[in-house]
């Protein structure tokens, strides 16, 4: 019996060390010269594994790759919290380096794709942070550089989203461009706000007027504050902002029943977190804060919160095409407007290519017979200033 035992438990510990590190894995502390090959699937962990930094496959093709930060500790997941190259992945020779003059370099095929910009500031080693933040320090322990300042999508418990940076999503074909969580500063006030940024492609038909940074929803409005002013997670899992010159101040734009700490309390804290959450800009333009939990059974990331009930509210969320929600009035589809069809695999809504120019005529021309006004029912503009034309009989 005793024997049996010991062969169990022996069993038990090498299962256990395979899942947690299945991977090459390296201290938290990591020393100029020390690099990351995308070929190995090395990355390097924090202390008590509950982050990672490294390569990770593609979700669309396996012979991409993305670097970036992760939790490490939930199997069969990686979820990314961090990653300055999303939108173009790198290939099986990439390497991340931490070179000798403390520059953080991502090398892919001998290009340089991205830099922390740190060289021969006196960057001594990095540490993969059991907070999920990445540091650079210097030889007095002090941060030269972190990725808590440099958000990607994601903001982590106690990370700080100030006025001078801002979350932004994947670029996304379906809708063309890509959306921001940021601070929208007017000469007295600012207020936390997700924009639709348009695809460059994009022109109005006016050159003066611009839509870019549109927003389709706003938190509380902040008026006369001196000092900083940031939004931030808590680790209760509230959300909203931080402000004034001893940080005393506080809006919430989510509050948990259970958060007796208050949101002042997080911009001074790094520690450990004891629930994994995470505040995410998705895709589709909705900022949604996730818990991961057990449900029946098996854990996973549940929401607990979202800025934009509606998803037909989110501007560009159709690119060209019409949103309409379903009876539930959560789910949405999309749908092209009358003379024009979705082309391609993005799905974009494009207009029949024999018409395409023929509205505007540089030589005056009667051209009415190449275009015909439709009207759709029951159907909202998202930019209300020009859904009605004035004067059409002089256009």
């Amino acid at each position: 019996w005793i024997g049996m035992a010991s062969s169990v438990m022996y069993y038990w510990i090498v299962v256990t060390i395979f899942l947690s590190c299945s991977s090459d894995c390296v201290s938290s502390e990591i020393e100029l010269g020390s690099r990351l090959l995308a070929s190995k699937d090395q990355v390097w962990v924090s202390d008590n594994g509950t982050f990672a930094i490294g390569f990770t496959p593609s979700d669309t093709d396996n012979r991409f790759f993305t670097f970036g930060i992760w939790f490490a500790s939930l199997p069969g997941d990686r979820t990314f919290v961090w990653s300055p190259n999303r939108n173009s992945p790198t290939s099986r020779e990439a390497i991340l380096e931490l070179d000798t003059t403390g520059n953080l370099v991502l090398i892919d095929k001998k290009v340089t794709i991205w830099a922390s910009n740190t060289s021969n500031v006196n960057v001594e080693s990095a540490t993969m942070s059991e907070s999920g933040n990445f540091i650079l320090h210097n030889t007095n322990n002090h941060p030269i550089w972190q990725s808590f300042s440099q958000p990607s999508n994601t903001l982590l418990p106690n990370q700080p989203l100030t006025v001078s940076s801002e979350l932004t999503s994947s670029k996304s074909s379906s809708h063309g461009g890509y959306y921001a969580l940021k601070m929208l500063q007017q000469p007295t006030s600012l207020s936390l706000a997700l924009t639709y940024n348009l695809p460059e492609s994009y022109q109005t038909f006016d050159e003066n007027e611009s839509y870019a940074n549109y927003s389709y929803w706003q938190g509380p409005e902040i008026s006369n504050v001196t000092g900083e002013v940031i939004a931030v997670l808590d680790q209760a899992g509230s959300f909203g902002i931080v402000y004034g010159n001893s940080s005393d101040g506080a809006v919430y734009v989510y509050k948990n029943d259970n958060d007796d700490a208050g949101l002042a309390s997080a911009i001074h804290q790094s520690t450990p977190l004891t629930v994994l959450r995470r505040l995410t800009l998705e895709e589709n333009g909705n900022l949604r804060l996730y818990r991961w939990e057990d449900v029946n059974g098996s854990k996973q990331w549940v929401s607990q919160w979202a800025a934009v009930s509606n998803p037909c509210d989110i501007g560009g969320i159709c690119g060209n095409g019409v949103c309409k929600l379903d009876k539930t009035k959560t789910n949405a589809s999309c749908t092209c407007l009358p003379g024009t069809s979705k082309v391609g695999r993005d799905g974009q809504c494009y207009e029949n290519s024999s018409l395409v120019g023929k509205c505007t005529n540089r030589k005056n021309e009667n051209n009415t017979s190449n275009f015909r006004i439709s009207t759709v029912q029951q159907t909202n503009y998202y930019f209300s200033e020009s859904s009605i034309i004035a004067n059409y009989s002089e256009s």
